[in-house]
């Protein structure tokens, strides 16, 4: 079994050393990234919004760079924003920037409260360059491609595949339910859907993590009604987060999976 292995960009920040934490870690044919902020060098929040946006990607990509990857090399992306609503717009810009054309990563993005003074952050994971990744977008899941993201990634070797997060939207439609539990219906809809695309049963799945907006124990019941539905007696390890918000205001849950190949 390979040995994981930290990795960190050439100018290394005190951040790492203050919080004891690696920039990266490889492991096999993966390259996982911690969390990117826009930090100054000293570790400080770059104040202007759009300056800390440009500055966490400029440290994502040293960071990538150092574990022998760049941007076309992430399978998993997943933002952090303090103000989702206000923020969309700078990041979108940016990120149209970074990844200007298809095959595009797949992602999730995420609404906090809280990021240790920062209000972005950006976190992925990346395929080693001597493996594969290849996108997908299945015509019986909502227009992603539209937004400049993928569906599904899948590495290689491995046989690995990562979900961007599913939300409560369908080919063709703009409205969604307005209970939680209706939207949680439809995103494991599209997580059946991505399922039967790639050839997979609820046995493969790896994982699963579900955001839900202003959590209870009750609205955590009612996301993850419709997903006993489809794992069955297939137990794969799940992780539930309670968030500010989701891509869109009407959005209350979002779905992210991870499958084994057959």
């Amino acid at each position: 079994m390979p040995k994981s292995e930290a990795v960190f960009p050439a100018n290394r920040q005190d951040l790492y050393e203050k919080y004891g934490y690696s920039a990266a870690v490889r492991s096999g044919d993966l390259l996982f990234v911690s969390g990117q902020v826009g930090s100054r060098p000293d570790g400080s929040p770059e104040p202007d919004f759009e300056t800390q946006v440009r500055l966490a990607f400029a440290n994502l990509e040293a960071t990538l760079a150092a574990g022998g990857c760049t941007l076309a090399d992430i399978v998993d992306l997943t933002s952090f924003h303090t103000d989702p609503e206000k923020q969309f717009g700078v990041y979108r810009t940016v990120k149209r920037e970074k990844f200007p054309k298809a095959p595009y990563p797949n992602a999730t993005a995420v609404g906090v409260n809280w990021l240790a003074g920062f209000d972005f952050e950006i976190k992925v994971i990346a395929r080693i360059p001597s493996a594969s990744v290849s996108r997908r977008n299945p015509p019986a899941m909502w227009d992603m491609a539209s937004l400049g993201w993928s569906h599904i990634s899948v590495a290689e070797p491995g046989r690995l595949a990562f979900l961007s997060g599913q939300i409560a939207s369908t080919p063709g439609s703009e409205g969604v339910p307005e209970d939680l539990a209706g939207q949680a219906k439809l995103a494991t809809a599209s997580l059946a859907a991505a399922l039967k695309e790639l050839k997979a049963s609820a046995q493969d799945i790896v994982m699963l993590r579900v955001y839900v907006v202003n959590a209870t124990m009750e609205t955590f019941g009612q996301a993850i009604g419709p997903l006993r539905e489809l794992v069955g007696d297939a137990m794969p390890s799940i992780t539930t987060i309670g968030v500010q918000a989701l891509y869109k205001p009407e959005i209350k849950v979002e779905i992210e999976m991870v499958v084994r190949l057959p």
